[in-house]
């Protein structure tokens, strides 16, 4: 009998103690739709015990039902029964419609599960909420409309006002966007597959912008019975799109604007540069995560036959930064040629800075090479040291200072060392020797090991050999490096 029942049932035979006592009841029969809640379904039900199998049933108000219905014989049944299984500590709870019938000296048992349309019915308003849409149902031919709640929100709308047809729609859309909805209708009409489209609507005192995916239901004949549509307020996520798009742009614009500044101010150096008593390799390893940045290098030959040699860091990226790398690097220039020493040049350079930059820090480190006597002198601000590298060892040279805008008046000292014939100095900015996690000094140890390993080879050319073995520790920075060779071999002055 259970077997042509479309209905979830079973039929239970009650299990007695010594004294007659009804303990529990035991599944005989059950119908092929039958589940409970652990997932067994029709047959595999039979065996199982209501109390024993179902611990939580045992404690709940089905065993008194049971009870009564088995000593009155009179059916009983729960519209809205809450069912709670606990799965691995984890509460599950199910609402259920049940009905008990005495049959055959047991228990016939039919249920129903209430909370699937409650669970989709809850699912939907949660989904409607969170991608902020609704949905809408338009009959053409009676004229009966029906919206979702969310809908009413979106159109700020109260429910007890009802929804809107058709003609009256049109009296909330944007003027410039009637063409759209008339457009929108004409082709509903023909077509077979759902129609999107956007318009605006006025919510308020502002138009709304909305996406509206519809599609039309037929009749036998083929004619539009039935508009169905879901409807989407995308202004929110229109006008963030629009004004990261806008963003994007004006990054893109900024970044193409750097570059060209960039390279009008740090031009590529492929070849190495001959100039009085050196020969010098420079290099711009720009960042992997902001290409465009601040650091900068020159050496270029003057007016008295001495070499300015020169780099420097402008603290952050971007256009903000490179605009600022190029002003001290024209401004560093300019002021060798007009023959100021590294601590006057330095000194010029941070007035500047808090005069036309006072949002800006930089470091920097200044060199003039006379080959006359094979003289260099030099000084830092907040710069990483110079390396001196001879007969195969690598010193630090450095004479400190403050960085460049952090103070108004600032005193600066040069030193001064005479180099020897073949002596490599070598000049960096912060990304070549910085490394998250590890500190300056031990960058610049690991440096120089570098720099000694590679001239412990012999190479024909030291110069080379050395730029082509130096890599940027750190990718998220851009780095400068500049390498002079003293190529000439002039006798210390008497």
């Amino acid at each position: 009998m259970l077997d042509g029942i479309p209905a979830q049932a079973a039929w239970s035979v009650p299990i007695r103690g010594h004294d007659g006592e009804i303990l529990d009841f035991e599944i005989r029969a059950a119908s092929p739709c039958a589940q409970d809640v652990h997932g067994r379904v029709g047959r595999q039900m039979i065996g199982t015990r209501t109390f024993g199998s179902y611990p939580s049933v045992a404690v709940g108000p089905l065993p008194a039902l049971y009870m009564r219905v088995m000593e009155t014989g009179e059916s009983g049944e729960f519209t809205r029964y809450l069912h709670t299984e606990v799965t691995q500590g984890v509460p599950h709870r199910s609402v259920y419609s049940v009905r008990v019938v005495k049959a055959l000296g047991g228990l016939l048992v039919t249920w129903t599960r209430d909370d699937d349309g409650d669970r989709l019915a809850t699912r939907l308003a949660h989904t409607e909420r969170l991608g902020n849409l609704g949905w809408g149902r338009w009959n053409l031919i009676t004229g009966d409309i029906e919206w979702s709640e969310q809908l009413y929100r979106i159109h700020d709308r109260d429910p007890a006002g009802g929804p809107l047809g058709l003609k009256q729609y049109r009296e909330i859309v944007h003027p410039d966007d009637l063409p759209v909805v008339d457009r929108a209708l004409e082709d509903l009409a023909t077509t077979e597959v759902p129609y999107e489209y956007e318009l605006r609507i006025r919510v308020g005192d502002e138009y709304r912008l909305l996406r509206n995916m519809a599609e039309v239901s037929r009749d036998g004949t083929g004619r539009p019975v039935e508009i169905h549509g879901v409807i989407q307020d995308i202004t929110d996520w229109r006008r963030t799109a629009d004004q990261l798009a806008a963003a994007e742009q004006r990054l893109a614009e900024e970044s193409r604007l750097t570059a060209e500044l960039q390279h009008i101010v740090l031009p590529v150096q492929e070849e190495f540069l001959t100039l009085p008593g050196l020969r010098v390799a420079v290099r711009y390893d720009a960042a992997a995560t902001a290409p465009l940045g601040g650091d900068w290098y020159q050496a270029i030959g003057l007016d008295t036959d001495e070499t300015l040699l020169a780099v420097g860091d402008v603290a952050g990226s971007g256009l903000a930064a490179a605009s600022a790398m190029a002003k001290l690097r024209h401004a560093i220039t300019g002021l060798a040629f007009a023959d100021q020493a590294p601590e006057q040049i330095l000194v010029t350079l941070n007035r500047l800075l808090r005069r036309m930059r006072p949002d800006v820090l930089a470091t920097a480190v200044v060199a003039r090479f006379r080959p006359e006597d094979r003289r260099l002198t030099f000084t830092h601000a907040g710069h990483p040291p110079m390396l001196l590298v001879r007969d195969g060892m690598v010193q630090r040279l450095l004479q400190p200072g403050v960085l460049l805008g952090v103070f108004d008046d600032v005193d600066y000292a040069a030193a001064s060392i005479q180099l020897e014939p073949d002596d490599l100095l070598v000049m960096f900015t912060d990304g070549l020797i910085e490394r998250p996690g590890r500190d300056l000094f031990e960058g610049l140890d690991a440096l120089s090991a570098t720099i000694a390993a590679v001239l412990r080879t012999a190479p024909a050319d030291r110069l080379a050999a050395v730029m082509n073995a130096l890599a940027p520790s750190n990718t998220s920075d851009d780095t400068c490096i500049l390498i002079a060779h003293l190529t000439l071999n002039i006798p210390e002055a008497a």
